[in-house]
């Protein structure tokens, strides 16, 4: 999914996704909403306690998330770490839709209900878990190189031993998107323009489609992900397991970084898309202003010595790390070498294109994520490509979606750009509006075969099989029936 970077905390309009909600009088109170945001919860772990080479350990990891595409990376790298002699099991949707969802995990992962779980860093604040708070102190971590930096630090083993208390064990932190200001009403620039408004959360309620204004430099705080272990799970685990796990999150620290500016960078080519909403930069007043307006937080942070000495450890390493360029439309261009073809012109891969595929097969399909296997993702597939447009339909007993756009081809390398999706879609897994997606081509005696490109974006879902060729002539005739994409996505192909 795209747009995870925007959910953030809502100028405006109250929220139904359990975030706390709050008046403030002033705008110091208002920007003071570092409050918590409640949980989620978590299954179990196979206690044949892969002791035996031929039973690999698998630990369950409840994931609030409705896909994997932030733990995919430490999954796979407790697989390899381990020579394929542990296994982490991916449940996503964990309380999915309950109010204090990660609140719940939290509680499931301490009564065994899960081996592992995976929650913000906010959520531990309710649960009596203060080691966490410098990661969400307002306006201090506001960038995502500071944020590398801080979770590779020796402060975040500090941190996680907070959980043992709680029976729990600290695995590690991964990094999260930034919380961004959006003002239904009005911008929302300097301290005074918070002032009487309400917060909440933008994920769920989708404010983004009612929002106006984007603050595009101010990020308020970002969402580290906590990993986390059940204490008697943990036990169970050898020592060299337990390094496994906590080796297998630090170095997913760079992935993990490089996917939620991807996933920024989608979601603003998508807003951009819309035309609905403006990106707008504080000025340099502006956010030193903010930055003083809520100085009572942290004059409440650093009542707890251990917090002080976090946010001061986290300020100096802030030196020296340059400002980050902010999202805007400006920079959602066509990455170079990838420019569309002038309207009309006809390109040799154009025609219709098919193959039909199966669950199982898109599994065993490298790169394939487990929480990526629902039924919008394999079926019979259809793809129309057509003078620098295409639409494509999948449809199985249970999904029929459907998505288009445009697509650039140079030499053996083509980019998708998506214009829009949807369909019947239980798991909500339709394509969105900006998702570009490359992959290197090969067409052969009618199968176009796609495969991944190092560094880009290429879904496993449509590269499974080679597509065969059809028909030469693109026509939207061929797509489903029974989810057609929209009228106008195929603007030169007849019907």
């Amino acid at each position: 999914m795209v747009c995870g970077w925007l959910d953030a905390w809502l100028p405006g309009e109250a929220t139904g996704t359990g975030a706390d909600m709050v008046r403030p009088q002033r705008a110091a109170a208002l920007l003071a909403a570092v409050a918590v945001l409640a949980g989620c919860g978590s299954p179990g772990f196979d206690k044949a306690g892969g002791r035996q080479a031929r039973h690999p350990v698998v630990l369950t990891l409840a994931n609030f998330n409705g896909n994997t595409g932030e733990l995919d990376g430490f999954a796979n790298n407790v697989r390899r770490l381990s020579g394929g002699t542990m296994r982490i099991d991916i449940k996503s949707r964990w309380r999915s839709g309950q109010v204090n969802y990660e609140n719940g995990l939290i509680g499931d992962v301490r009564a065994g209900k899960a081996d592992l779980g995976v929650v913000g860093s906010r959520a531990w604040d309710s649960v009596g878990v203060n080691s966490f708070r410098a990661l969400t102190a307002p306006l201090l971590i506001d960038s995502y190189a500071l944020q590398d930096r801080v979770l590779r630090s020796p402060m975040i083993g500090q941190m996680l031993r907070g959980l043992r208390p709680l029976g729990l064990a600290g695995i590690g932190v991964l990094p999260g998107p930034f919380r961004k200001p959006l003002g239904i009403t009005r911008p929302l620039l300097k301290p005074t323009d918070y002032t009487g408004l309400r917060i909440g959360a933008i994920e769920g309620n989708q404010y983004d489609e009612v929002g106006k204004y984007l603050t595009a430099n101010v990020n308020l705080w970002p969402r580290p992900l906590v990993l986390f272990a059940n204490g008697r799970t943990w036990a169970a685990l050898t020592p060299a397991q337990r390094r496994i796990l906590g080796q297998a999150a630090t170095g997913d620290l760079a992935a993990e970084t490089k996917f939620v500016r991807d996933d920024e960078r989608t979601a603003t080519a998508m807003l951009c898309r819309r035309g609905l909403l403006r990106f707008l930069t504080a000025s340099p007043a502006d956010l030193a202003a903010l930055r003083r307006v809520v100085q009572p937080v942290y004059a409440q942070l650093e009542r707890d010595p251990q917090t002080r000495r976090y946010i001061r450890q986290i300020e100096a390493m802030r030196q020296g790390i340059p400002a980050e360029p902010a999202p805007g439309c400006a920079a959602t261009t066509r990455p170079a070498g990838t420019a569309r073809p002038p309207a009309g012109t006809a390109g040799p891969l154009d025609g219709v294109y098919r193959f039909t595929d199966t669950a199982a097969e898109l599994q065993a399909t490298s790169g394939t994520a487990a929480g990526d296997v629902v039924p919008e993702n394999y079926g019979t597939w259809t793809l129309v490509l057509d003078r620098g447009h295409f639409a494509v339909t999948q449809e199985d007993s249970q999904a029929c979606t459907w998505g288009y756009g445009t697509f650039t081809v140079k030499g053996d390398r083509m980019a998708w750009r998506f214009t829009d999706g949807g369909g019947i879609a239980p798991d909500n897994a339709t394509n969105k509006p900006g998702e570009f997606f490359t992959y290197q081509w090969n067409l052969y005696r009618g199968l176009l075969a796609l495969s991944p490109v190092k560094g880009a974006v290429s879904p496993s879902n449509f590269r499974v099989k080679p597509w065969a060729k059809i028909s030469t002539t693109p026509s939207a005739g061929f797509l489903s029936k029974r989810c057609l994409p929209p009228a106008g996505a195929l603007p030169f192909a007849g019907g």
